[in-house]
């Protein structure tokens, strides 16, 4: 009985100490660093590294980021293959990195939880998904496309020209460079700070 015991203490410490980390907890520490995402990316690994050369993000956009960074931090589901990963995440992560925002990024097994979390209007689980996180919840999310390509995407079966036009999406993405993206995750990010 005595040998047991010491066993029954290091394994009660260990779940007490564990008591307090949440899923979310968990997915952020497992997360990847941007820098790190990026230097492991090989599927599509041209257009990814061509997206973030030719990132920019207005000063603007910075300043209102800054503002509402209090509590913040993103939570970003993506995949190296993914083109609207590829086309999208590289500008919310230079936004993260210029506002200061701690921003880790998951791939489709780690962040399952966050996409079932957070579907697609017609119900799926997609990437990218970019949760907000305000003080360790999790307070929304923008996911899959910028609303005007996502409203393309679900009437493709409908009509045949915006099956055409989604199949060409890398050209609206790179005539938009990344703005739409922009503004919509950072009008999210301002909407979660009012819900504090």
């Amino acid at each position: 009985m005595n040998a047991i015991w010491p066993l029954f203490l290091v394994a009660l410490l260990h779940q007490a100490s564990g008591a307090g980390v949440t899923t979310l907890d968990r997915l952020v520490q497992n997360g990847k660093p941007w820098e790190q995402f990026l230097a492991g990316v090989s599927a599509q690994r041209e257009v990814w590294l061509k997206t973030e050369s030719a990132v920019t993000v207005p000063l603007d956009f910075i300043k209102r980021a800054k503002k509402v960074s209090r509590g913040l931090q993103l939570l970003v589901v993506a995949e190296d293959w993914c083109p609207d990963s590829a086309y999208s995440v590289p500008y919310v992560a230079r936004l993260a990195q210029a506002a200061a925002i701690p921003l880790r990024v998951l791939d489709r097994a780690a962040g399952e939880p966050l996409m079932l979390a957070h579907r697609t209007s017609d119900g799926r689980t997609a990437t990218p998904t970019i949760v907000v996180l305000r003080n360790g919840r999790d307070v929304g999310a923008w996911v899959e496309h910028p609303a005007e390509l996502q409203q393309l995407f679900l009437s493709m079966s409908t009509n045949p020209e915006n099956a055409q036009r989604f199949s060409l999406r890398h050209l609206w993405y790179e005539s938009d460079g990344g703005l739409t993206v922009l503004k919509e995750v950072l009008a999210l990010i301002e909407q979660t700070n009012e819900k504090k």
